[in-house]
């Protein structure tokens, strides 16, 4: 996991210890039909945001940000791999999910990540902090689909992290 976190960290440096854009030796990836990342009043440093993310009024730094990725407003992601979500959610089941209490895919208003890896789908509530509050190096939360590896916090694919959870 550490190894993992750390090299894709490395990509947000200036320079990149890692070029992508070589003509002698060029990647290729699948074409997306994404619209491009919409950041408003935000402060970015240090990061890769993918297409499809939206970030409101928000600081990010040394983070990935990745595909479909909902950042709500106040929030502040440091030192952090979010890998975003496999599709969006529609007006019609945000209602769903709010109207019943749950918690949309992405990050809610108020939430605080550092130090962590977020799979993809996860549901953050409001206010949350994903901190490694207790700086605990190693724990398996399996139920919760929460872990913590080498101090990282690691959130598994598609679990919901309530309102006010601190980690």
């Amino acid at each position: 996991i550490k190894s993992f976190f750390d090299e894709n960290l490395k990509l947000c440096r200036q320079p990149a210890d890692f070029e992508f854009y070589d003509p002698v030796s060029p990647i290729y990836t699948s074409p997306r039909v994404l619209p491009p990342a919409q950041i408003q009043n935000s402060q970015v440093s240090d990061a890769i945001v993918a297409q499809g993310a939206v970030v409101n009024k928000s600081t990010i730094s040394n983070a990935v940000i990745g595909l479909r990725s909902t950042i709500g407003k106040d929030c502040v992601i440091q030192d952090a791999m979010i890998m975003g979500a496999d599709y969006f959610e529609s007006d019609e089941q945000l209602r769903e999910v709010q109207a019943k209490g749950g918690v949309p895919i992405g990050i809610g208003e108020g939430t605080t990540i550092k130090n962590a890896i977020i799979d993809k789908n996860v549901r953050i509530g409001k206010n949350c902090q994903i901190i490694n509050k207790d700086g605990v190096e190693e724990a398996t939360f399996a139920e919760e689909g929460i872990y913590i590896r080498n101090g990282i916090v690691v959130l598994q694919k598609s679990v919901t992290i309530p309102d006010g959870t601190v980690i």
